[in-house]
């Protein structure tokens, strides 16, 4: 992942900071936790750059897709993707559609386990992250 570059306001270590009742807060549309919820996505994509883990560069960048959707109604969630968006859909992270389909598919797989990102499509994510292939 050496061609992202992670940006200074990233952290990348102890940014951990969403509780379960966080996110039920977000859920419910607390702006202020789907914005915490969403600075903890972009952390956890740059400490996965960082580590240089391809595998989970991806599943990370699928959740982040994943978070700016359920939450695009949050001008903050809206506004920091822009900030990260050109790096989350770089072609060094899905380089074909058939790379984002088989994380998405891996990535939904464990969230419907837990009863979660019910009714989520690729075609959904796709379509949010605004993905484009030659």
């Amino acid at each position: 992942m050496r061609t992202i570059q992670i940006p200074d306001w990233v952290t990348i270590e102890n940014y951990r900071t969403m509780t379960a009742e966080k996110k039920g807060a977000a859920v419910a549309g607390n702006k202020l936790a789907q914005y915490e919820w969403m600075v903890e996505e972009v952390n956890e994509f740059y400490e996965a750059v960082h580590l240089n883990d391809l595998d989970e560069v991806r599943d990370e960048a699928v959740g982040l897709i994943r978070t700016v959707q359920q939450f695009a109604g949050s001008k903050r969630v809206v506004a920091l993707w822009a900030k990260v968006r050109r790096d989350v859909v770089s072609p060094s992270v899905f380089p074909t559609r058939a790379a984002f389909s088989a994380t998405f598919a891996a990535w939904h797989a464990k969230k419907l386990a837990k009863n979660q990102a019910l009714g989520v499509t690729a075609e959904d994510l796709i379509r949010v992250a605004r993905l484009r292939w030659r």
